[in-house]
Order: C-alpha cells, then structure tokens, then sequence
C-alpha cells in the first residue's frame, strides 16, 4: 500500500507522451526507477531498492534520473537549497519547474509529496489541539466502525475502517456539526480518492462540485464560528491572527495553501478604521480545510492500512502492543520507518552538486528514496525487520521536520 505522488503519469502529448512511453518501455525490460514510479506497479518495491543499492547509494536509471538510496545521501539533497521541488518525474527536464522560477501546474494535480507533508509540518500545532479535545469520540468512531463489521465474513480494513476513520478525525478536527457529516464524508470520498492515470470528464466534474460543496459547507461553518467559537480548526482559523505563535502557524499555513494553488497572496482587508484586518477571508479558510484533505487524507489511510499489514504479519508485535498499549506511539514511528506513505519525493538539482560522491549535473532529475532511506543499514541494525522496541530514530528529514513527526 504504497502511495506514489499523483502526478507520476501525467495527461501526455507530443514530447510527453513520448517521454512517458520511454519509461514504460524501460520498465518493461526491467530499469528499477521506471519500474517503481509505473502507476500499475504492484511488485516488492525493497527488493528493486536492494538491487540498486547494491551498486551503490546513487543510483543512474536509464530513465535519466538519480535514485539516492542512502539515509545521509537522501538527507543531503532533502536539506540542500541546490536540490528544488521537481513537479513530474515523466516530464523532461526542461519543464521541470524550480524553486526559483515560476512553479507550473502538473495537469490539475496540485500537490506533491512535499507539500503533502510541508502543509502536516505547518499545521500541525494548530491541529493537534484540535484533535486533543476529540479523542475520546474518535475512539468511540473507531470501535462503532469495527462493531458495524463484527458479524461479517469480510471486512476491507481500509475502505471499511481506515478511510470512514480518517474521515472522522478529519470531521472533528475542522469541527463539521453532526448534520453535516454524511455529507462531509461523500466530499472527502472524492477529493481524497487518487486518481490514476487521465482523469475522465466525469470524474473531473465530481471533483469541481466536490470543491464548491467544500467551499460552501466551510464558508457556512466559519461564518457560525465567528458567532460562537469552540476549539476546534476552523474556529481557530477565524481568530484574529495576533503575534502569537497560534497566529504565526495560521499566517504560515495560509502562505503555504498560496504556494500550492500558485495563487497571488490577496490584497489586505482594511476594517473600517482603514487598517488592515488581521482575520481570515471565508475564502482563505475554505482553501485551507480543502489542502489539508488533499494533503492528509489518503497519507494517513495508506499509514493505517501498511500498521494493519505489518501487524498482522508479526502477531508477536501485535501481541506486544495489546499488552502495552503505551507502545503506540512508537508503533507509528517504526510504521513510517519500516513501510512509509511516502516513497519517494522528487527533485532537481539547480546546478552541479555531488551527493556521496557521485556528481550530479545541473538540471538532474533525482527520486529521493525515503522508503530505502528507512531500511539503511549504516543507520537502522537489521532494517528490515519490523520491532517495536527499536530504540534507534532518525528518520529522515526535511526543512527540520522528522518523518517520525507526522
């Protein structure tokens, strides 16, 4: 259950097309870069990751692009301004936008791996507050989905509990009244559903009306929060931003959903003294909750659904942590350790940079490795066995946010 960014295979023509056609072909007469970012790849994604570490931490793909393999290796490019945010890893490099050039749109597809977890990093002391005053009832949500199946033969512990879940925790953290829910849940079933592949007009559609139906029930709850406020995402987001830290991360978070949409940061409100207003636009707040659920829902599905697989394979480990529940949080950490949402981010290099000693010229595209990061030897003993009682840390990391974090 691996979740490769959503616009590994782009809408194509012409050169693209081509381009796309290459990968395929390469992954077909076995390249492991093109095999692994094929959007129909259902093989061992650790055993391509051995064979190309064998010959190395950098990896040359026929496809052109570098696999950095290592746990130093991947940090370095994660943490150097040189390496910037590459939009597609089938386009050719030329149309890969850089940090410092105008970002350019991937086909409809807005958000990547990192601003998937760039808007996580952001957000999060805003949301777990609001997550906090809500665990008791996303226990009980849990335990009422899990008693619903029961009785039954069969049960998909993703579409049935991992996906209805986060949806829950998503619902209470914004703080969507009761009324609301059934209907919060059918948007989120399309805006956070991937799409492979071209998307049809119908789905194209689906997801217009999802947005606007988005848009419309959260304008109407920011405006009902400002009249009565509680503790919950959005009553914070229609707080005045003062100078506190509470603020800082709303001011933040605001400037990352801009980044995202490649929108213009709008012109200040002036109150009606003439300065300018410190709150929120209807229309920020709306675009906010949408990139959370854009970014977040199927990243923690996918983390769900790989700590269900790896549990169930080692009923040791699962024994372990029904006896010592307090061993959850590091659950989750050798969850993302072990078999990460993420796989792979992407990048480029700006201009010529050598990462553990191979030189990387200008304009190189790289597949930055985070899964075979997480099962480096030199960094994790026995990488490949899953242990609760892993003491070793490190994940990766990116602009000072641990994976482990999320």
């Amino acid at each position: 259950m691996n979740n490769r960014p959503n616009d590994v295979e782009p809408s194509c023509a012409g050169t693209l097309g081509l381009h796309s056609m290459r990968t395929r072909l390469l992954a077909r007469t076995g390249d492991p870069v093109a095999k692994l970012i094929a959007p129909d790849f259902r093989g061992d994604a650790y055993a391509l990751h051995e064979q190309m570490r064998a010959q190395g931490p950098v990896h040359r793909s026929r496809t052109g692009m570098f696999a950095v393999l290592s746990y130093e290796g991947c940090h370095q490019v994660l943490q150097d301004a040189r390496f910037s945010t590459c939009e597609s890893l089938t386009r050719p490099a030329d149309t890969c936008a850089l940090a410092r050039s105008a970002p350019a749109r991937t086909e409809g597809r807005c958000s990547s791996d990192k601003r998937s977890d760039e808007a996580y990093a952001i957000a999060g002391p805003l949301l777990h507050p609001a997550l906090h005053r809500s665990a008791a009832r996303i226990d009980t949500a849990a335990h009422d989905l899990l008693r619903q199946h029961a009785d039954a033969d069969f049960i998909d512990l993703v579409d049935d509990f991992a996906f209805p879940l986060v949806v829950a925790c998503l619902s209470e953290m914004l703080g969507i009244s009761s009324a609301d829910s059934e209907h919060f849940a059918d948007i989120c079933n399309v805006l956070g559903r991937p799409v492979h592949g071209t998307p049809s007009a119908a789905q194209v559609e689906a997801v217009k009306d999802a947005h606007e139906d988005l848009a419309a029930l959260v304008i109407r709850s920011a405006s009902e929060r400002r009249q009565s406020p509680g503790g919950d995402l959005i009553s914070r987001l229609t707080a005045p931003r003062g100078g506190n830290d509470t603020g800082n991360d709303v001011t933040r978070l605001i400037e990352h959903v801009q980044r995202c949409g490649h929108q213009e940061p709008p012109a200040p409100r002036l109150g009606r003294s003439g300065i300018a207003s410190d709150k929120l636009g209807l229309e920020e707040i709306a675009a906010v909750c949408r990139t959370l659920i854009a970014s977040g829902l199927e990243t923690a599905v996918c983390l769900i659904g790989n700590a269900i697989a790896a549990l169930a394979a080692r009923p040791d480990q699962w024994k372990t942590l029904r006896t010592a529940p307090h061993l959850a949080a590091k659950a989750v950490n050798e969850v993302l350790r072990f078999d990460p949402p993420h796989q792979f981010l992407l990048r480029m290099a700006s201009e010529q940079a050598e990462v553990a000693g191979h030189p990387l010229p200008p304009r190189s595209r790289i597949v930055v490795m985070l899964a075979a990061a997480q099962r480096d030897s030199h960094q994790f003993p026995d990488p490949a066995r899953f242990d609760l009682a892993r003491s070793s840390g490190g994940h990766v990391r990116w602009s000072g946010v641990s994976t482990a974090t999320r």
